[in-house]
């Protein structure tokens, strides 16, 4: 298997090779690289697509010591840099796009375009950390845990029931107390809406119709902050995860953008 030291991590990577334009990807929050699963199949054939690990998930290792999505994105930019590759376009869904923007801004030089699905440039409020630390707590601790596992796959994944067991029984499998950290960074990250507003490369956004998480307000208002072009789609009867469940879907959009930036 694929794996990049970075500042103490041993990173997890995923890369369907090829001579194609290079598109990264970063997952959302109790999810790993497999999310994108629907992506390399369907635009692998025409893009490299490299899928990491974050820190807290999947089959990455870190050394226990606090983190940020700055170090997120260091790391993604370590398996880059081991591949050979100088210039790609940076996507991630929710916590994933958090560590696009932030490869962006450390190197916006290299970062042709964004790809942000379900994702915000701003933090929690007061409230919404309060209630988000509550929902780790319960993650962490709870027993019996797959009922917890099941609401999260529905307001989280959704689609069918099949869409869903595969990550409650991925959940139902982990070391749930390895998101501690994560959910730290998750909950303590800050804005980064003004400093967006300074890139230059284009960006497409999506969200699912039903998503809790992000709002269309919320996107919209993303969709501002970027000075270069922007496309922003909403995905009908999808919800957080809409890239999992409606792949085709997602894919079009993504490769109508890609050709695009040519």
């Amino acid at each position: 298997m694929p794996f990049v030291s970075s500042a103490g991590a041993k990173v997890h990577f995923t890369d369907s090779g090829g001579d194609g334009p290079a598109v990264v990807f970063s997952h959302g929050f109790f999810l790993d690289q497999e999310m994108f699963a629907g992506q390399v199949a369907g635009l692998g054939a025409e893009y490299r697509v490299i899928s990491v690990d974050a820190r807290g998930h999947g089959l990455t290792e870190d050394s226990g010591g606090a983190f940020t999505y700055w170090d997120l994105a260091r790391d993604v930019w370590a398996v880059l840099d081991s591949l050979g590759i100088d210039e790609v376009v940076a996507g991630g869904m929710s916590q994933g796009g958090y560590t696009a923007m932030r490869m962006a801004l450390q190197q916006p030089e290299r970062v042709r375009g964004l790809i942000l699905i379900a994702t915000s440039a701003e933090p929690y409020s007061a409230q919404e950390q309060a209630r988000y630390r509550g929902i780790m707590k319960a993650w962490m601790g709870m027993t019996p845990f797959e009922p917890m596992a099941e609401i999260t796959a529905k307001t989280m994944i959704g689609g069918t029931e099949a869409d869903q067991r595969a990550w409650i029984t991925k959940w139902c499998n982990d070391d749930r107390t390895r998101v501690r950290l994560a959910a730290d960074c998750l909950i303590g990250r800050e804005s980064v809406a003004e400093a967006i507003g300074e890139l230059e490369c284009p960006a497409i956004l999506i969200r699912g119709e039903h998503d809790q998480a992000e709002s269309h307000d919320d996107m919209s208002s993303l969709a501002r902050q970027f000075r270069s072009a922007t496309e922003f789609y909403t995905v009908a009867n999808a919800t957080h995860a809409v890239n999992i469940t409606h792949a085709d879907e997602v894919n079009a959009h993504l490769r109508q953008f890609l050709v695009g930036l040519g």
